[in-house]
């Protein structure tokens, strides 16, 4: 089969041989990903029919298989047919920097307030009379996936905690970002689609596959997050542990909330006046501040680099 090069990245031991085309490439993986969704909505379709909806075991079972088939093989399947160098093209193939992972948890820790104010205004969207079924229907769909993530992190035990974690938190982080980032993003930048458009692009769908319409912008904003730090580190471990660590920030307050016996909301109930702006402005800065240093830091990794070989 003829051999393709992978568009400059600015790294040059990046560059991998692919072979088909890149339209190719891309249904190949769509093809894989569509196979392992119905093995997987087939196997939990009968496992949670058989067990129940409310059974916690079954539903983590679910998200297990969910998180390896579903997201871990298709790109890493898709890799190994393409390329002899499939951790190269996937960025696994080199460890993540301490600094810059660091600042990816700082910079993520800086956008609560901001990410709160957008949580709340998203899930805060009300639709003409006209589209009240549907907005009904897209509430139903809200109230149930809470409902299931509920059941799936079951009680306040510390047991239920450390599961949480390693499934909710660290399983669903890697699966994830080697489907979206590792794979369909890599294949949308080494075809035609520019680097950006490419990251966006990965970020829609992320955003769109979770099925929950009042949440759409922070998770697109967190999508698109995630494709830069592959973007500016060349490294997937970077947005792999960004996203667990998002997601185990996410599992502990839950916990913490579900131990203490205090109501769980997809609401904020975030107040926007007065001093409560001074606070959000001050969190887009910093978060600002953050990304420029993870942006800059990756550039000189990349002219050191590249001086070096000169």
């Amino acid at each position: 089969m003829k051999q393709i090069s992978e568009p400059e990245t600015g790294i040059k031991t990046n560059t991998v041989k692919l072979i088909l085309t890149p339209g190719t490439r891309l249904c190949l993986f769509l093809c894989i990903a569509l196979l392992m969704w119905v093995i997987v909505q087939v196997t939990n379709g009968f496992l949670l029919a058989h067990f129940g909806m409310e059974n916690t075991r079954i539903l983590r079972i679910a998200a297990t298989l969910q998180s390896v088939f579903q997201f871990i093989l298709p790109p890493v399947v898709t890799a190994v047919m393409i390329t002899r160098l499939p951790a190269r093209f996937l960025e696994i193939d080199r460890a993540p920097g301490f600094y810059t992972l660091m600042m990816s948890f700082f910079a993520i820790i800086a956008a609560i307030p901001a990410l709160n104010l957008i949580i709340h205004l998203n899930n805060s969207v009300s639709f003409p009379e006209a589209l009240s079924g549907l907005e009904h229907s897209l509430r139903a769909m809200e109230t149930g996936a809470e409902n299931t993530i509920a059941a799936m992190q079951g009680g306040s035990t510390v047991g239920d905690l450390i599961m949480n974690i390693l499934i909710i938190g660290i399983l669903a982080g890697v699966g994830e970002e080697l489907f979206f980032r590792g794979g369909f993003q890599r294949l949308l930048a080494t075809g035609c689609m520019g680097k950006h458009a490419s990251v966006w692009t990965a970020a829609v769908v992320f955003s769109a596959m979770h099925l929950q319409f009042f949440g759409f912008i922070p998770r697109l904003l967190l999508g698109a997050y995630f494709g830069y730090l592959l973007l500016w580190t060349r490294s997937l471990w970077i947005p792999v542990l960004a996203h667990a660590f998002n997601n185990i920030v996410f599992v502990v307050n839950r916990w913490t909330l579900t131990h203490s016996g205090q109501p769980l909301s997809q609401d904020t109930g975030l107040p926007v006046q007065g001093t409560d702006w001074i606070i959000i402005l001050f969190s887009v800065g910093l978060t600002a501040v953050c990304l420029y240093v993870i942006y800059n830091r990756g550039n000189i990794k990349q002219r050191s680099f590249l001086s070096n070989k000169g």
